[in-house]
């Protein structure tokens, strides 16, 4: 986990890349493709470093 605890701020969210609609246009499955472990991690540290007990509580944040 980062030491930056403003990582949240720091770090845009992402969303992950989409099939290519001829994929999608044809198969009933998720449109999005998984995120790489990094990318993961990354997103993760979003929420896990923010410091912000009220977020948690709330289930709700940037």
């Amino acid at each position: 986990m980062s030491q930056n605890v403003y990582q949240f701020i720091d770090l845009q969210r992402v969303d992950p890349p989409k099939k290519p609609l001829k994929i999608r246009k044809i198969e009933f499955v998720e449109i999005y493709e998984p995120f790489s472990e990094g990318q993961a991690k990354a997103q993760a540290d979003r929420c896990l470093s923010c410091g912000n007990p009220l977020l948690r509580m709330e289930m709700s944040g940037p």
